[in-house]
């Protein structure tokens, strides 16, 4: 056994924990299942596309329409390069199933799909790190010896827990887009690295599967800097599996150098200053918590074992993106890839933590995310009924015209999510055993339930000032009715006046009608935050726009002069 194994499983660190039996107790695979679920649904469910993930879904829609091509493909005259995985995956489902279920919803599938992945190889690998004998807690004096395979998966469903409750998840992994293929890729490269002691071969086919996709998705340089961490990771270890060793590393390195010719994902920056860096802990602190001073306490409780290998390779992966997201001049979908490895270091440091901490960690869960809950109930019932009215005529400047409607499904998940916070308070708040993960699940279900609450009550209004579907109809429904009365044969397409690439293409779709791919194009119509020039060759038809951006007015104007041939 090489050095950096070895090492880990010689030294016994003081930290090493002592465990009673109770502490490995299980977690119903039932319920982690449900939570998980309910985690996952909200946010890709119920919602048109937004400006966050509007211009990738149209691309995969263009695409599985034949418009675009799928491998250099151009919406409205500008090319798109980037991630192919991406764009291949949703115009794919919306190939198989945008008949049947929409294709917002078929293109949404694969990266729900992602994220359970995401979820299921975090958990596997942190099941694999935890069995290492140098991550094994010290043998009781009395008593039967806890079993490994019982305190890994209490690790495990502890990590998990952990990953539910990072507040930096539910945006960014709630998005058709590229970010979540790579957060797949990078559970996946823990996972792989997880195996390497005991089975190196398919350690090195999880390695280069994983950086294999990730190069897919334009993370051209970051994975030859991942392969560099696979080198310096994978290297005491090459006499005893060379041929794995190096197939995992050199899968790094080919394939990202490729997506970086083709493609490219550039690791370039500017050496951060004082402001960067101050930047880089304000948005890091919330993006990551409560991963990151869990990490830090395990990683300060372990310290005489760093070099072990349950927490080597997950501080250096997580090293690697909060970096990598520092010199992009604090990305936080790069900060999105620290996830998964920061969450492991946390469920290392669960079973070394202290009762009082623990402790502090669930009131803190229980009265936050019970005045959030609270608050999103009492915005909900102004909505419905107008009172309490501070928080109606709030929404109603917000979101001018909105009116709600009672929708009694989403109304009875919400009264279930809440059933099932306050069933999960009484027993986290009563006389049980302590198992490791039991200090995690106020977190995570704190997290979920909002998350439903929002996804349930509030997403009527939040789609209402986010969805372009409105302004796409009433474009439609007057270019419609002026073309049958219009005296010359202007072609219907749409001359964009001011507005970016994202509005054209959400509009387009809800309108069904193409923006010019060139300014001097003979479209009759023109679409934009300001009328066109010279204004005596246009005639207004329409002004709107979104009720959540009152301040960006949109107008459509008609060609009156028909255009020089």
């Amino acid at each position: 056994m090489s050095s950096a194994f070895s090492h880990g499983q010689t030294r016994r660190p003081p930290a090493r924990p002592a465990l009673r039996p109770g502490a490995v107790g299980k977690l119903p695979r039932v319920l982690l299942l449900l939570l998980c679920l309910a985690y996952i649904l909200p946010g890709f469910v119920g919602r048109d596309p937004w400006r966050s993930d509007g211009l990738g879904f149209v691309l995969m829609w263009q695409m599985a329409q034949g418009r675009a091509d799928w491998f250099d493909p151009v919406l409205y005259g500008v090319a798109l390069h980037g991630s192919w995985l991406t764009h291949w995956l949703g115009a794919g489902s919306i190939q198989l199933l945008g008949g049947w279920i929409g294709p917002v919803l078929a293109s949404r599938l694969p990266f729900m799909a992602a994220l359970a992945a995401s979820m299921w190889l975090t958990w596997s690998a942190a099941f694999h790190f935890a069995r290492q004998d140098a991550a094994q807690p010290v043998p009781p004096a009395f008593g039967p010896p806890i079993a490994a395979t019982d305190y890994a998966r209490a690790i495990a469903d502890g990590v998990l827990l952990t990953l539910l409750a990072t507040l930096g998840l539910l945006g960014r992994g709630h998005e058709a887009s590229t970010q979540v293929l790579q957060l797949v890729a990078v559970s996946a490269v823990l996972y792989g690295l997880s195996l390497y002691p005991r089975r190196p071969w398919k350690s090195a086919a999880v390695l280069a599967a994983a950086q294999t996709g990730l190069a897919l998705t334009a993370a051209g340089w970051f994975v030859v800097l991942l392969g560099a961490v696979l080198a310096a990771l994978l290297w005491p270890d090459v006499r005893r599996a060379r041929g794995a060793a190096l197939l995992a590393v050199a899968a790094g390195w080919c394939s990202g150098l490729a997506a970086e010719a083709v493609m490219g994902w550039p690791l370039r920056g500017q050496w951060p200053g004082l402001h960067t860096l101050g930047d880089f802990f304000r948005l890091g602190l919330w993006f990551t918590w409560p991963s990151w001073p869990l990490a830090a306490w395990g990683l300060w409780r372990w310290r005489e074992s760093l070099r072990a290998w349950h927490l080597l390779p997950s501080a250096a992966l997580a090293l690697l993106a909060l970096l990598s997201a520092l010199t992009l001049g604090n990305n936080d979908k790069v900060f999105l890839l620290a996830l998964p490895p920061l969450s492991i270091l946390a469920g290392f440091a669960l079973p070394v933590m202290r009762r009082a901490g623990l402790a502090a960690i669930d009131w803190f869960a229980v009265l936050f995310f019970s005045l959030l809950a609270l608050g999103v109930w009492v915005m909900w019932l102004s909505m419905l009924v107008g009172w309490p009215p501070r928080p109606a005529a709030n929404i109603a400047r917000l979101a001018p015209g909105f009116t709600l409607h009672l929708d009694p499904l989403a109304v009875a998940v919400a009264l279930l999510a809440t059933a099932a916070w306050t069933a999960i308070v009484l027993w986290r708040t009563g006389r049980h055993r302590h198992p490791l993960w039991k200090g995690m699940v106020l977190s995570a279900g704190g997290v979920t339930l909002v998350w439903v609450l929002v996804g349930t009550l509030w997403m009527p209004v939040l789609n209402y000032a986010s969805t372009y579907r409105q302004v796409g109809e009433d474009v439609a429904r007057v270019v419609r009715s002026t073309d049958a009365l219009s005296m010359h044969a202007a072609p219907a397409c749409l001359q964009p006046s001011g507005i970016d690439l994202t509005t054209q293409a959400l509009i387009g779709y809800w309108s069904r009608l193409d923006f010019a791919a060139a300014p001097a194009a003979r479209c009759g119509y023109a679409l934009g935050a300001r009328p066109p020039q010279p204004a005596a060759h246009w005639r207004l038809l329409w002004h709107g726009g979104r009720p959540g951006e009152r301040d960006e007015p949109l107008f459509l104007c008609q060609r009156l002069v028909p255009p020089a041939p």
